[in-house]
């Protein structure tokens, strides 16, 4: 994917806006590589990466009123989450303009094929899709803008309340966006008898929209760092520590990098393991390893994976203690401590 994304960024670049989502991480670790237009990303680690490899560099939940100006070309490999493609799909006739191009690239696994009758169908022309191996392109010139059309179910850019449990917000965009993962609702079982002491400091990694702090958050007096790589959850988990009125700061951080060493008395953490649409092998080993240096050597650290992630074997690279807590419905939660 990064010859064909390369390909189409070298076209008019300094009229082109590259909309960097999970997928377009490799090039920009290629070396050499430079790109002398804008780049906009929901993804802390690639906003990171292309601080010293583009004209400007945008990190925000897909805020295109951010950008202050209309391009000739916007070119975007799909993401995993299909509430962001149909966002930048509703969002690209109003930067582009009539005579621009939306290009939208993937794998044969991305579902591109459905994304480029959707798009066809959206501006009202005809379907344009290549074929590169197992790659395809969709160029796509805008014709006219219709105002009020759009394309998906939800309204991207707003706050919702999950009804399951009350008032805890979230919003598309964010990975499992519209449920409680079984993953974090197994972890937060085991918090009744995990409870550090009253103003113990708590990291919450990979927090997503702040689930594992709010649970925990209800059993005690803490102080929370919540953090996330991806800007619509940072959203989410600002609105409800504000709301649920939780002592903590929120931001943004690839895998807790950012964070100063020993800080934390207990971390939680239900780490992903997809970058893109491909299993990252190396993404536990990345949470592992920050983990073990967040944490103070008196500290806790709480992690549930699928069970297919062989965290037993990965542990004890980092910790010296990896204890497994349950396993229940394709989960393990393991305690770990220095």
């Amino acid at each position: 994917m990064s010859a064909l994304l390369h390909q189409e960024l070298v076209q008019a670049p300094e009229e082109t806006l590259w909309v960097a989502d999970e997928n377009s991480k490799p090039l920009l670790h290629q070396t050499g590589f430079h790109f002398p237009g804008d780049l906009l990303s929901n993804r802390w680690d690639i906003a990171e990466l292309a601080e010293n490899t583009v004209k400007r560099n945008f990190f925000n939940d897909f805020h295109f009123e951010e950008l202050d100006r209309k391009y000739r070309r916007v070119v975007y490999t799909v993401s995993k989450e299909k509430a962001v493609v149909h966002h930048i799909i509703n969002q690209a006739p109003h930067f582009l303009g009539e005579g621009g191009e939306l290009v939208l690239l993937g794998g044969k696994q991305s579902g591109i094929k459905s994304y480029a009758v959707t798009v066809a169908e959206h501006l009202g022309i005809e379907k344009h899709l290549k074929k590169h191996g197992n790659e395809y392109v969709s160029s796509n010139l805008i014709t006219h803008v219709e105002q009020d059309k759009s394309v998906g179910e939800f309204e991207y850019t707003e706050l919702q309340v999950l009804p399951e449990i009350g008032k805890l917000y979230t919003k598309p965009g964010v990975f499992g966006w519209n449920k409680i993962d079984k993953g974090s609702a197994l972890l937060a079982q085991q918090l009744t008898t995990e409870l550090p002491r009253d103003r113990a400091r708590i990291v919450d990694l990979g927090c997503g929209y702040g689930y594992l702090s709010v649970q925990l958050a209800a059993l005690g007096d803490f102080h929370f760092t919540a953090t996330d790589n991806n800007a619509a959850a940072l959203l989410a988990c600002r609105k409800n520590f504000a709301v649920q009125d939780i002592d903590g700061i929120v931001v943004p951080s690839d895998a807790g990098s950012e964070l100063q060493s020993e800080i934390a008395d207990l971390i939680l953490c239900n780490p992903p393991f997809h970058q893109g649409f491909q299993v990252e092998g190396d993404l536990t080993d990345r949470f592992l390893q920050q983990s073990a240096r967040i944490l103070k050597d008196s500290g806790t650290a709480i992690f549930v994976v699928n069970e297919f992630i062989p965290l037993a074997k990965k542990g004890p690279r980092y910790f010296s203690q990896v204890e497994l807590i349950t396993k229940e419905q394709g989960f393990c939660v393991y305690r770990l401590r220095p």
